[in-house]
C-alpha cells in the first residue's frame, strides 16, 4: 500500500510502562534470516506504507526487535491485552504517532485495532504489530479488518541459517556457563533443526544431562535424540 498522506507529525504520546530491551537495531545480531526486516525497522520514520507487520516464529527475536524500533521511534510497545482496553481517546491519540503492539493475533477488540489503523493512515501515525503468523490468517470477524489485515505489508525474522544458529547456540549456552566446543558446533550446525524454540530447548536440555561434565559431540548426540531435535537429512521434495 503506497502512501500520499503527509509525513507523519510529531504529536504528544501517552506514556506506557515497557522493559527495556538492552539492544538498539544496531546492536542486534544480523544475518540473511532477519537482515531485510531489520534494515526495514532501521529505515523509520521514513516508511512509504503506514502499517508493517513483523512475523516471526517463537523465540525468533520478535520482542527484542519491536522494543528496538520502539525505542528508535519512542513510542510505545502495547500487549494485546492492554491493547484491548484502551479507550476511544486514546486509540486517537496514539494513531497520531507510531505504536506497536505485540503478538497483535491475540487483539480481541477487533474495533480498536481497525479504528488505529484507519485513524493512522488519516493522522500520518504508524503501527507495527508483530505476530506469529501472517495477518491475513487472523480469525477475525469484521470484513473491513480482514480487507486492511491482507493488505498490509510483512517483514519476517526467518527461520535461523547457518550465521544465526551458531549465534544463538553460543548465547544460549553462555547463558548457562557452557562452553561450546569447535567439534560440538560442528556437529550440531549439520543436525539441529532450524527452529529457535528447538535450539533453547536443546541448550536448556544439554545444561540438565551435562550435570557439570564437559560437552562432547556423544552428550550432544544423546540429547538430541532424546529430544527429536535433529532434522531430517533430506528435503520433503527429496522424498520418494
Amino acid at each position: 500500500m503506497t502512501r500520499d498522506d503527509p509525513a507523519p507529525r510529531k504529536s504528544r504520546q501517552l506514556k506506557f510502562e515497557f522493559p527495556e530491551s538492552g539492544h538498539t537495531l544496531d546492536t542486534l545480531a544480523v544475518t540473511d534470516s532477519n537482515r531485510t526486516a531489520i534494515a526495514v525497522l532501521k529505515r523509520w520514520p521514513d516508511w512509504r506504507t503506514a502499517h508493517f507487520c513483523l512475523v516471526g516464529a517463537p523465540q525468533s527475536g520478535l520482542s527484542t526487535a519491536a522494543q528496538a524500533w520502539c525505542d528508535l521511534s519512542g513510542s510505545a510497545l502495547l500487549s494485546a491485552k492492554a491493547f484491548d482496553k484502551l479507550s476511544h481517546k486514546k486509540i486517537d491519540a496514539l494513531a497520531n504517532g507510531p505504536v506497536a503492539i505485540e503478538l497483535a493475533e491475540n487483539v480481541s477488540n477487533e474495533s480498536n485495532l481497525l479504528s488505529l489503523l484507519n485513524l493512522s493512515v488519516r493522522s500520518g501515525g504508524t503501527v507495527l504489530l508483530t505476530s506469529h503468523v501472517s495477518p491475513a490468517r487472523w480469525r477475525v470477524s469484521q470484513p473491513d479488518l480482514l480487507s486492511r489485515l491482507k493488505a498490509m505489508t510483512l517483514i519476517e525474522l526467518g527461520p535461523p541459517d547457518d550465521e544465526m544458529l551458531s549465534i544463538r547456540l553460543q548465547a544460549a549456552m553462555k547463558r548457562r556457563y557452557l562452553k561450546l566446543p569447535g567439534d560440538v558446533e560442528t556437529y550440531l550446525l549439520a543436525r539441529i533443526q532450524r527452529n529457535y524454540a528447538v535450539i533453547e530447548s536443546f541448550v536448556q536440555n544439554l545444561h540438565e544431562m551435562s550435570d557439570g561434565r564437559e560437552v562432547t559431540v556423544p552428550l550432544a548426540r544423546e540429547v538430541l535424540d532424546d529430544m527429536d531435535g535433529t532434522r531430517s537429512l533430506f528435503d520433503e521434495s527429496d522424498e520418494v
